[in-house]
């Protein structure tokens, strides 16, 4: 956790921006993720014990091997042609068709965030976001002070008829964007129906809207039907944004942007002033990555252990959280979102979990007004099932004793 400065001489040097910036609780919980007593369902964590570990040194040497000199220089800061070519193979994948000419590659999803917030919103900006919401949009998002109006999700996603009436109360200001994450929702696990992938974008084309959708998770489905892309249906009012982060390696730091030419552009040129280029080297070895078939291989290897682990977690909910206690039921993805009884508030309870050497991330971190105090997030792709069932067993322990606590003073009543 990075240390708490009382006093900040350089306060009167700061931009506006700086001072609307917050500290992802997420970054700050990851000094527990490195704590080998305690487990770990705070993380976003992708596990990586699957990556097939002889072919990825194989591809690495092959591109240090045939490629040193243009490996280890600048490239282009729309990134390489040939990744992008073999980056469209993987969104066709899901139905989705595109044009290297129309990406941009981006130095991991969250830099097109970033972008993407300082090229659309100015300050007291409408947008839309779900609500819970990805903590690391909203860090993005909220360094420009727009208006954050959220929408809630239920079992199928965003709740696309609230979503109407939200705009009907904007519409004298409409919002820049709608952000939405379809595919096992970060942090609710939730994904969007394909009935309500198909109103969101009559409304956005209804009203001349556009839709950021992001998609970090969706080939990482083991149970059900593959949905078709909100991007395959507009492609208009639409931007999508990629990551090989978590089906590859959030270490090599490849995401992407496919969006209408005028907005590549524009994110191109800020992309430029702020880091000139994606690194070649890790562009180089996710592009042979990619025309191995090894992010198909890969995500054969995740999907059966993501797909235990969720079980262990599920039955482990069902075994040891006490009645008044609610869970989604993710169909891939990283993570489980937990409703406890409307009194507990998760923030306080945190350092009581710590102490029990269990770890999870608050659900207020997901809400720009930090709503959402009774609910937490819990990842199940990192821990081991062992560690699962140690983990969830110790948390419910916690809850209970909040839950007596709440009962015995008849907090629980009011």
């Amino acid at each position: 956790m990075p240390p708490e400065i009382s006093f900040d001489p350089y306060s009167s040097l700061y931009s506006e921006a700086a001072q609307h910036m917050r500290s992802s609780e997420i970054r700050d919980l990851m000094s527990t993720a490195g704590r080998k007593d305690i487990v770990p369902f705070s993380g976003g964590l992708p596990s990586i014990e699957g990556l097939p570990k002889t072919e990825v040194i194989s591809v690495m040497d092959s591109v240090l091997k045939n490629g040193l000199s243009e490996a280890l220089q600048y490239g282009e800061t729309e990134g390489r042609y040939p990744l992008k070519s073999a980056l469209c193979k993987l969104m066709a994948r899901e139905g989705l068709k595109g044009e290297p000419e129309h990406m941009l590659i981006t130095t991991g999803s969250q830099q097109a965030l970033d972008l993407i917030s300082r090229i659309l919103i100015n300050p007291g900006d409408a947008i839309v976001t779900e609500g819970p919401t990805y903590v690391g949009a909203l860090c993005a998002f909220t360094a420009a002070a727009p208006r954050v109006t959220t929408i809630p999700v239920d079992e199928e996603g965003m709740r696309v008829d609230l979503l109407e009436e939200s705009l009907d109360r904007l519409q004298d200001t409409p919002p820049k964007f709608i952000y939405v994450i379809p595919n096992f929702h970060n942090p609710a696990g939730v994904t969007l129906s394909q009935s309500r992938r198909g109103k969101l974008v009559n409304i956005a084309e209804e009203r001349d809207l556009l839709i950021i959708e992001d998609n970090p998770y969706g080939l990482l489905r083991f149970e059900g039907n593959p949905i078709e892309p909100i991007t395959a249906r507009s492609r208009k009012n639409v931007v999508y944004l990629g990551t090989l982060s978590k089906v590859v390696s959030p270490g090599i730091r490849v995401g992407w942007v496919l969006a209408p030419p005028p907005i590549i552009e524009r994110l191109a040129t800020l992309k430029q002033s702020a880091d000139l280029c994606s690194p070649n080297l890790s562009q180089m070895f996710a592009e042979e990555y990619i025309n191995r078939g090894l992010v198909e291989k890969n995500m054969e290897n995740l999907k059966p252990v993501y797909r235990s682990r969720r079980d262990v977690m599920l039955s482990s909910l069902e075994e040891h959280l006490p009645s008044g206690c609610t869970w989604t039921k993710p169909r891939g993805g990283l993570f489980i979102w937990v409703t406890l009884p409307p009194y507990i508030d998760t923030r306080k309870m945190l350092p009581l979990a710590i102490e029990e050497k269990v770890s999870y991330v608050p659900g207020s971190a997901f809400f720009p007004d930090e709503s959402g105090s009774n609910c937490m997030r819990l990842n199940f792709s990192y821990p081991a099932e062992e560690q699962i069932a140690t983990g969830v067993k110790r948390l419910g322990k916690v809850i209970k004793k909040e839950i007596n606590l709440y009962h015995s003073l008849g907090l629980d009543r009011e």
